[in-house]
């Protein structure tokens, strides 16, 4: 099932997606059926079908519209000061932030990732959910061979590597524990304290030029809040989706004044 190019099909595939995470937030996805997003969205479910396979490629579009890799891109282009250290937390800092701002995305993000729903969405969605995956572990990795080029970082590739993978583990076990709101707080540290204080150790395993400090922290925190509350909704589209389908592992794109308000 292809996603729509054309403006006029975009534009409705956008109002769907819109009503139907509106559902889940509302109702939860165990409870979010098609008919239901027909009557809300008003239209029938044969119009559904020529957007949507079935229900899974709902959710998986929806986890790609929110997806953190739609914005990394777009603010590193916006700033290219950053150092390859900064650009290898900013997948940390960036999904924490879109979970703040969508009730939706954690939920998203744990069931799509499941086997047993993106393998039943269409192939079309399977290959470009892969390759946003993907994309996302390929950011961290080539942020880390870009401070070793840089001499911010003397690691082996297999240094790398395992650094890479210790960045997404973290990112994934602090959002499993955090926000499944099953764990009493007893048991958990303040969220912004506990995440500094595992990335710097963390990053302290590995031989950098300069320590990740918690003042350095703090900027890159606030730079992404700011990002966000300029742009969050603004890439959070259809179009953006097909945008970064074109782009290969490693590329960035360019920003535009019209979407993210480069000079």
């Amino acid at each position: 099932m292809k996603c729509p190019s054309e403006p006029l099909t975009t534009l409705r595939c956008n109002q769907i997606l819109d009503a139907a995470e509106y559902l889940i937030e509302t109702q939860g996805i165990v409870s979010f059926k098609f008919s239901q997003l027909a009557k809300e969205v008003g239209c029938s479910t044969g119009t559904l079908y020529k957007f949507f396979e079935g229900k899974e490629d709902i959710l998986v579009c929806l986890f790609m519209r929110n997806a953190t890799s739609n914005n990394l891109p777009i603010f590193i282009a916006q700033n290219p000061e950053l150092t390859a250290q900064e650009k290898a937390l900013l997948p940390v800092l960036f999904t924490f932030e879109t979970i703040k701002r969508s009730k939706s995305f954690f939920t998203l993000r744990s069931v799509s990732v499941n086997t047993m729903v993106w393998q039943l969405a269409s192939a079309d969605k399977i290959e470009r959910f892969k390759k946003r995956i993907n994309t996302f572990w390929t950011f961290i990795r080539s942020s880390l061979e870009e401070a070793v080029a840089r001499g911010e970082l003397q690691a082996t590739p297999l240094q790398q590597s395992e650094l890479a993978q210790g960045i997404a583990f973290y990112l994934t076990g602090s959002l499993t524990q955090f926000e499944s709101q099953l764990i009493n707080p007893e048991f958990l540290g303040d969220r912004r304290e506990t995440c500094y204080r595992h990335l710097a150790r963390l990053m302290a395993q590995y031989n950098w030029s300069l320590p990740l400090t918690r003042e350095k922290f703090d900027a890159l925190e606030y730079q992404t809040k700011v990002f966000f509350d300029k742009h969050y909704r603004a890439h959070m589209t259809c179009a953006a989706c097909n945008q970064l389908a074109m782009v290969k592992p490693g590329e960035t794109i360019g920003c535009t004044r019209e979407q993210t308000g480069c000079s």
